[in-house]
């Protein structure tokens, strides 16, 4: 009987080891699909792009560039490389170009060659470049275009040389559809290929925005205070009526806060939470976010008026419209505040890295912006990630982390100051007529990107 039991115990340790041995197989295939599958995503299209065949002949098969950086800011798609070309003949110019087999888009591209290196960009400014809310529904291909002082021009394809793979990108609403784009890398015929493969969806996915409306402070923070007015308040009352106008636009449209907040709630100390504004953001996908806010200042020679605040590395033009609609539509006035101003009632307040190299909630190594300079106003920094130099990383152990502070994708950002809440020119006007502000920030917004 013990020798039974004995034999017994064995065969059950035997199998006992042969299913820890299996499960230990499967994991390890697991962890190296995982690792295999996240190497390869960066060059693994799931689209068939259908006209690629027509341009193969075109492109160069011999070498390829290198992108390093590439971003989607706002409405627009950007990127930055470098290749090794050898010529007996001189370079007459480069361009980076989103080509078809019928058409090719020129992206205004910036270039230096020297010993046989050619380093591109098309980062001039943040949100110009390639407008992806302009492309028509088909394959487009972003190659490189150089073209030589003997009359030739090459196409060269673009390797994916970052740590970033594809990008899901939505257009703004109009007409009740928008277009899904798929900016996505390939391998074909061991050609490094990135595309783009558009279509039309009639629905937005449930966590998709177009705009975000971020109302200044909330909670406990109540912001500037005249009285018993509160910027808070004030803020949210014109968001609102924001919020109201844009989605009779038919865009979709998202609020940080709606004031059911609760005093603990919306402080700086948990906008990088799971549920803060900054994350709700983020995780929008949307394209456009307006901050609204009311100025306060004790000097006397503050006499109101509104201000714009934009990103460094911008351009301005959709800023200016802001202001000067609600100063025509508000029949309210420029701010006369001279520091950081760019224009009539525009504004660009930045840090500069070699300021903020020794603060705690700035580490100078982690930093990947891509300017020398980040905007100081949290909210349009923190919502534009790489772009902006969305720096806040957990090193000042008092805030908390903004997760997609290294995203390649990110939100173009305006902080509307309306007025100053101190100067009662501009407190009784805001009071009275928070619609008409809400009606210029709208006619900007649609004006701007073509929304009827």
């Amino acid at each position: 009987m013990k020798k039974e039991n004995k034999k017994k115990d064995k065969e059950n340790l035997l199998f006992l080891k042969r299913i820890i041995m299996f499960i230990v197989i499967i994991v390890i295939i697991i962890f190296i699909y995982h690792i295999s599958s996240n190497e390869s995503k960066k060059n693994a299209s799931v689209y068939a792009f259908s006209s690629i065949d027509k341009l193969v002949n075109e492109i160069e098969t011999d070498t390829y560039a290198n992108i390093n950086r590439y971003i989607v800011y706002g409405t627009h798609f950007n990127l930055e490389g470098d290749m090794e070309i050898y010529t007996d003949n001189s370079i007459t110019s480069v361009e980076v170009v989103a080509k078809t087999a019928s058409e090719e888009l020129t992206i205004d591209t910036e270039y230096t060659y020297e010993d046989n290196q050619l380093s591109f960009s098309t980062l001039k400014e943040i949100n110009t470049g390639l407008d992806l809310e302009n492309l028509e529904v088909k394959d487009y291909y972003i190659l490189l275009k150089v073209n030589f002082s003997n009359n030739t021009t090459k196409y060269y394809s673009l390797s994916n040389n970052t740590e970033y793979g594809s990008i899901e990108y939505y257009t703004l609403t109009r007409n009740n559809k928008n277009n899904k784009i798929n900016i996505d890398f390939a391998t074909i015929n061991n050609m490094p290929i990135l595309g783009f493969h558009i279509t039309t969806v009639r629905e937005l996915p449930e966590d998709v925005y177009d705009v975000v409306i971020d109302p200044g402070h909330g909670g406990s923070d109540v912001g500037a205070v005249s009285g018993r007015y509160m910027e808070s308040e004030i803020a949210l009352d014109c968001a609102l009526e924001l919020k109201t106008q844009l989605e009779e636009k038919g865009l979709k449209v998202l609020l940080t806060r709606d004031g059911t907040e609760s005093e603990e709630e919306y402080t700086m100390y948990n906008i990088y939470d799971e549920d803060g504004r900054v994350t709700m953001a983020n995780e929008s996908h949307a394209k456009i976010l307006i901050s609204i806010h009311l100025n306060s200042n004790l000097s006397d020679n503050v006499d109101g008026g509104v201000e714009i605040y934009a990103s460094p590395n911008s351009n301005l033009t959709l800023a200016k419209m802001l202001a000067d609609n609600i100063v025509e539509t508000a029949k309210t006035k420029y701010s006369t505040i001279e520091t950081d101003k760019q224009d009539e009632g525009v504004y660009v307040r930045t840090i500069e890295i070699e300021d903020k190299k020794n603060e705690t909630s700035f580490s100078r190594e982690n930093y990947k912006g891509i300017f020398d300079s980040i905007p100081y106003l949290y909210i349009i920094r923190e919502i534009g990630g790489i772009a902006t130099g969305a720096y806040v990383d957990g090193t000042n152990k008092a805030y908390g982390v903004n997760e997609h502070r290294d995203s390649n994708v990110g939100i173009e950002g305006y902080l509307v100051e309306l007025g100053y809440i101190n100067v009662d020119e501009d407190l009784d006007n805001i009071l009275e007529n928070s619609n008409l502000y809400a009606q210029a920030i709208t006619n900007s917004i649609t004006n701007f990107y073509e929304i009827k």
